[in-house]
């Protein structure tokens, strides 16, 4: 919400660019928080294969709302090119400053789980974009302090969505893959049936599900 204001009253695109990123950031973490918590219930006659998906699901929708996001940041940057306005730099260097600190220790808090769980490492990765956005912002404003470079707020403000894109579409992939029972990307399925077929006693091998 701070920066938000911040971005308003400073004339800055990038600060609201960053502050829409870090709000995305904060629903993932209750997303991601609320999915751990679902994906830990026991199997039940409803579910009989438990809840562990939930995580997925999750991560699905927290990539799906940094692509909108991501799009929606595009537009308004490239508008900016063709508009651009004053901006205070002072005012974006400080709010951009905090939010980094902030972005910085949650993505601390959350680093560990992250290499365990897809639902967490989209929670962390949001983060660290965070992270690099409010250092991005951070530098636009001392350009416009030391410069009065106006364009670079709406430039700073394409890289940022850039970032968001390219990290959302190559994680995507993964989480869709899990969702429509897919098999492991590292295993060639066709040795798996070979090896199979090698073993002495097999007769075929068919129906293989990995």
């Amino acid at each position: 919400m701070v920066q938000v204001v911040g971005g308003i009253l400073s004339g800055s695109l990038a600060l609201i660019a960053d502050a829409l990123h870090n709000f995305s950031d904060a629903i993932s973490l209750i997303i991601a928080f609320a999915a751990r918590k679902i994906a830990r219930r026991p199997a039940d006659a409803s579910m009989t294969f438990g809840y562990g998906r939930a995580e997925v699901v999750a991560a699905l929708i927290n990539y799906t709302t940094l692509i909108v996001i991501g799009l929606y940041l595009v537009y308004e940057a490239i508008m900016r090119f063709f508009d651009p306005q004053p901006v205070d730099g002072w005012l974006i260097v400080i709010i951009a400053g905090v939010a980094l600190v902030v972005d910085a220790v949650t993505a601390a808090l959350t680093y560990a789980m992250s290499k365990s769980s897809v639902n967490i490492r989209a929670a962390f990765l949001h983060n660290v974009a965070d992270a690099l956005g409010s250092i991005a912002v951070i530098v636009a404003g001392v350009a416009i302090l030391l410069y009065d470079w106006r364009l670079i707020d709406p430039l700073v403000t394409l890289l940022i969505a850039g970032y968001i894109l390219w990290q959302s579409f190559s994680e995507i992939g993964n989480v869709v893959r899990i969702l429509m029972l897919g098999s492991p990307p590292d295993i060639d399925v066709n040795r798996v049936v070979d090896e199979l077929n090698a073993i002495d006693g097999v007769a075929s091998v068919h129906h293989v599900h990995l």
